[in-house]
Parts: structure tokens; sequence; C-alpha cells
């Protein structure tokens, strides 16, 4: 865990030496550097091959270029001098962006189905980890960007169009979970922790989780509330468990996963809280899609009454959830996991349940409390006893430990 330090405090405290603290801001400076050389040079390399695949157009040629770029890139990675290393990753990263790019746009033109990828980007994914497994080192990078590559298109194969027959009705939302774990595994045999993070919109969007953006308004829908903090819960428990008992390694991509799990668990509270939540409706409920092809409701009115008839039917049997009763929880939880984490000194997690914490005493205050002197009032006495018992347990435990 890292903690942010006054090194300057510390010195004079006499808990660091002058040498100590200059040691640390050394390592912060390189640090800087080296993320600030990374995000320069992502945006060149995007801009180049964007550049270059809108100036080819075919497939074909993007394919070749890819590979012709791609292998000298893996030549430069093996023979050139130390000095070179970064230009010669950078183009690697280029033909291989190019390669797989056109090689699975080649194959969804030729065969017409999008599922293809599904189908090209495993074998590239596998073969390029096998490499990054047993071949040189020097081409370990070029290798775990390929398998990036395979699995980015095998998933985008099987979650845009599924394959034929073999997955014919199988529901998107396991399609999603399945995604979710392919991309675990990746980031964890990669040991690359952005990847295993992606998971987590995937999990988010196999229970109806979506994002939009309308007329200068960013939007957030989590239809299944109930469903989702339930998963997410579940998720950062199952890593709370592998911190403590697995290797340090999966412990590491188990630690980002729970506190994004932790953080869209609350966003599912929010909504929650502000709406309530009918368990299963969005989810497994009738769609307007049974009943009509046509998207703008203008069907004959049979169709129409059928699907509200076959809304109402099924509303009848869902567990409802009022928004109060999850205004309630989500209070308890935010308490119980930010004194957890106080006391265990986990920053982020303690972070996070401040920040839910505040959204919801903002939220609520404007949604029931109707802001008034005396709410207020009630609101700080509350605030001041949580803060004095907080403060009490933290000493009963700093006092167990030493007894």
């Amino acid at each position: 865990m890292r903690y942010l330090a006054d090194t300057d405090t510390l010195v004079r405290e006499g808990v660091l030496s002058p040498a100590q603290a200059d040691e640390i801001a050394r390592r912060a400076r390189e640090d800087m550097m080296a993320f600030a050389v990374n995000i320069v040079l992502f945006a060149g390399i995007l801009a180049v091959i964007g550049g270059l695949a809108a100036f080819l157009e075919d497939m074909a040629q993007i394919t070749a270029l890819g590979a012709v770029v791609t292998l000298a890139g893996a030549v430069a990675l093996l023979r050139a001098p130390e000095a070179y290393r970064l230009l010669s990753n950078a183009t690697a990263v280029i033909g291989a962006v190019l390669l797989v790019g056109g090689a699975v746009g080649w194959g969804v033109q030729a065969s017409g189905s999008a599922g293809i990828a599904a189908v090209l980007g495993l074998p590239i994914g596998l073969g390029a980890y096998a490499v990054w497994r047993r071949g040189p080192g020097r081409l370990r990078f070029l290798a775990g960007w390929l398998t990036c590559l395979g699995v980015a298109a095998h998933l985008t194969g099987m979650l845009s169009e599924p394959l034929g027959a073999f997955l014919a009705g199988v529901p998107p939302w396991i399609l999603y979970h399945y995604a979710a774990a392919v991309l675990i595994l990746c980031g964890v045999a990669l040991d690359f922790r952005l990847v295993s993070a992606l998971s987590i919109p995937a999990l988010a969007a196999a229970l109806s989780s979506r994002s939009f953006y309308q007329t200068g308004v960013y939007g957030l829908a989590i239809y299944e509330s109930t469903l989702t903090v339930v998963q997410m819960a579940l998720l950062a428990g199952a890593c709370l468990w592998l911190i403590r008992a697995a290797p340090e390694r999966i412990a590491r991509h188990a630690t980002i996963l729970g506190r994004l799990a932790f953080i869209w668990m609350n966003m599912a509270f929010w909504i929650g809280s502000l709406w309530g939540d009918r368990v299963g409706a969005h989810l497994w409920g009738p769609k307007w899609s049974d009943f009509s092809a046509d998207p703008g409701w203008h069907a004959d009115e049979a169709a129409r009454a059928a699907y509200e008839a076959a809304q109402m039917a099924f509303m009848e049997r869902v567990t409802v959830i009022s928004a109060d009763a999850y205004a309630l929880v989500w209070a308890l939880v935010i308490l119980g996991v930010g004194l957890w984490a106080a006391m265990g000194a986990r920053r982020a997690v303690f972070n996070t349940a401040v920040t839910f914490g505040a959204i919801h005493l903002y939220t609520q205050y404007f949604e029931r409390l109707e802001a008034a002197p005396g709410t207020v009032v009630i609101a700080g006495l509350i605030a001041i006893a949580l803060a004095y018992s907080a403060w009490r347990m933290n000493v009963w435990v700093r006092d167990r430990a030493k007894g």
C-alpha cells in the first residue's frame, strides 16, 4: 500500500534522514517523468495508427503493412541497443494494431459476419501468450500487447454477434460475464491490472447498466440495482478473501477489482435510493421486441395491449424494494465499511466510503429531508455522534492491540 508523506516534516521529526527524503523525492520524480513520457508516447502511437488506417482504408493493405512493421519492431527489439528499446516497442505496437485490426477487419468483410472476429482473435491471443511465456524476454512486451489485441478481437466478436447456432439463445448477460472472466484471466496471466479492471464495465453491462450522452448531458443508468449490488458485493468479498489467502501477484489484481466493485456497488445503491428497484424486471421482464418489430411504439393496438398486459402480470410477481429501504441500507453499508477501512488503514476504500457518504447526504438532504434549519442541526448532531463513536472505537482497538 502506498502512502503520501510530508518528507520535510518527517525529516524534522527524525523519522527520515535527509538522504532518505532525497531518495523518496528522486523516485517520485522518476515516476512522474515516466508517466508523462508514456502519455505522450501513447498519444503519438494513436495518431500514427489512426492516420495510417485512414490513409490506406483497404484491409489487405493494412494487414500487410502491419505484418511488415511488426516484424521490423520485433527484429529491432531483439538486436537493437538498449537505448532504442522505447522506439522499438513503439514501432512494434503500431505494427501489431495494424496487423490484428487489418486481419480481423479483412475477415469480417470477407465473411459478412462480425462473429468471425471471435474466431480469429482466440488463436491470436493464445499464440501471443505462448510467446509471452516461452519466447525471448525482449519480446514479452510485444507478445503481451498482441495477447491483449487478440482478446479484444475475440470478445468484440462474441458480444457483437453470437457465433451462429453454437451460441443461439444464450442470454447476453451470460456472454458479458464470460467477457469479464476472460479479461480477469488475461490480466492475471499477463500481470496487467488495467486489463483486469476492464472486467468491471463488462460485469456492470451484464446486469443492464448503461451510460449515455445527450446534448451536453452525461448519464448513467443501472436498471437492476439490487442484482448489481449483490453481484459487486460478492466480487468484493471474493477479492477480500483472495487478498488474504492468494499469492501476492493475484492479491494485487484482487485489490484493484475489489475497490472498483465497491465503487460500482455504491453507484447502484445511489440509484436505488432514488427510485427503488423491481428486481429482475428489466433483465427478465417482457420486451417490446417480443410483441412488435416496430421500435417506435407505432404498432397496432393489439400488440400494445398485449405488451402492457404482460408487463402488469410480470410486475405482480417481482420483488419490490423501496427507495427508503435502499437509503437506509446504503447508509449502514457506508458507515460500516468506512469504519472498517479506517481501522485497517485502507485509504482507497476509506476515501471511497467518505466520498459516497457525502453524495448520500447531499442526495437525501434534497430528496427527503427538505432542506431546513432543523434538519441541518439534526444532521450535524448525527455527524458529531458518529465521529465520537469512531474515535472511541479507534482508541479501543489501539489499546487492545497494545495489551
